[in-house]
């Protein structure tokens, strides 16, 4: 026997029930996305780690798993983010398509987290990237998508924290020296220090006094109201304001937060940034934003945007409909000498849709037990083939039996 059975930290098994919430999310939204007209790819879940980690931003890069890989000797990294992989096969595969290009996704992203931070190291990913447009449209079509795509799983009651990283970028581009201070501080929503930060350096006024009301400017659409009337900002608070217009034409029911002060993927994202958040957990059930010189790291400039979603923390909020993975029926003959036409019930029966078990070792002990435990699972039934004459149904929601003289009487009319 192994003396350690236990997973490493951070990493878990899934058994039936979860496996199959977790596949259902992810072809529910996969389904979503080619509505849209997404169509998926699929990336190796390792790659050169000099490949991925260009495309990665600086948090990224520190929450990569990497080693040796043994038959070559080259170093090489388990994917912490998928979004740069489809970046590069922009590049490399797909330069020649006629923008735009709408990609989408699903796969586990492996991620280095210190002992004791309480995350897991795999996270369950389904994404879309929208490669070509630079536009307000562009923009509010990959928020919309990812709105509408959480309802399609149930969720219907959620949050859209919007804010810009290219007005943050111009801003902390004129901080000189204090830049890796103001940023920390305004991470931490820290006035104290931002105030700190900014009299250390040689701020101009105009940027200082704007960086220290960006704690101030989150709230409702008002707050643009009141960002528009800074100069120095006006143009990216007009570009969050047309992605807005936009948006308002899918009307999505979602409350809008605005955040111009948030860094979200500070080193990766270049315009609006996004999270979809429900009141009911404190995590983001999916992150976004344009990224326009992603691509460009792999030798093909263009501009995109997209979003992923992190299907546990869906899971967190809304069930699947697993009515879908349950058992339909479990068929059961009485005597090896009706094993074949058993055999031909749960052919018949799996041909046309139904998830069917068909028992062909059971003992009389073990089909009591079977039977309840398929009443449990609220499926449609058992069928107990007694002799060729005689075939019984005993529907399993209400316990009600029927009995049929052969098999096609049962196919033609018992279901």
């Amino acid at each position: 026997m192994f003396e350690r059975l236990s997973l490493p930290q951070g990493v878990r098994d899934f058994p039936p029930e979860r496996a199959e919430e977790i596949k259902r999310v992810e072809e529910l939204l996969l389904e979503e996305f080619s509505r849209w007209g997404y169509r998926s790819v699929i990336t190796p879940l390792f790659e050169f780690l000099e490949t991925i980690s260009a495309g990665l931003g600086e948090d990224l890069r520190d929450k990569v798993l990497k080693f040796v890989d043994p038959s070559t000797g080259d170093v090489v990294a388990l994917r912490p983010d998928i979004t740069p992989q489809v970046g590069r096969i922009v590049a490399t595969q797909l330069r020649d398509s006629t923008e735009p290009i709408r990609l989408c996704y699903n796969g586990r992203v492996i991620r280095y987290e210190e002992k004791g931070s309480g995350k897991e190291r795999e996270v369950f990913q389904v994404g879309c990237e929208l490669v070509g447009p630079s536009s307000p449209e562009a923009d509010s079509e990959i928020i919309a998508l990812s709105v509408k795509s959480l309802g399609k799983v149930g969720i219907k009651k959620t949050v859209l924290d919007i804010g810009h990283n290219g007005l943050l970028r111009f801003l902390l581009g004129k901080t000189g020296d204090a830049r890796k201070e103001v940023e920390e501080s305004l991470k931490k929503k820290d006035q104290e220090g931002l105030v700190r930060a900014t009299q250390k350096a040689s701020v101009p006024k105009e940027i200082k006094e704007t960086i220290l009301s960006l704690p101030d400017l989150y709230g409702g659409r008002e707050i643009l109201d009141k960002a528009r009337k800074i100069s120095v900002i006006k143009k990216y608070v007009e570009e969050l304001e047309d992605v807005l217009s936009v948006l308002d034409e899918f009307q999505l029911g979602s409350e809008v937060n605005i955040d111009l002060g948030e860094l979200r993927g500070f080193n990766y994202y270049t315009g609006v940034t996004f999270e979809v958040i429900s009141p009911l957990i404190s995590s983001p059930l999916l992150r976004g934003g344009r990224y326009d010189d992603l691509i460009g790291k792999y030798g093909y400039d263009s501009a995109a945007t997209g979003f992923a979603v992190d299907v546990e923390s869906v899971l967190c909020v809304t069930r699947t409909h697993l009515e879908n993975n349950q058992i339909h029926f479990v068929v059961i003959p009485r005597k090896l000498s009706l094993r074949r036409e058993a055999i031909r019930l749960a052919e018949w029966l799996r041909s046309s849709g139904f998830k069917v078990v068909l028992d062909l070792n059971a003992d009389s002990n073990l089909r009591k037990f079977r039977i309840k435990e398929n009443h449990v699972s609220n499926s449609y039934g058992v069928i107990f083939l007694e002799t060729p004459k005689k075939i019984k149904l005993i529907e399993s929601r209400s316990g009600v039996s029927k009995e049929f003289s052969n098999l096609e009487e049962l196919l033609k009319g018992g279901i």
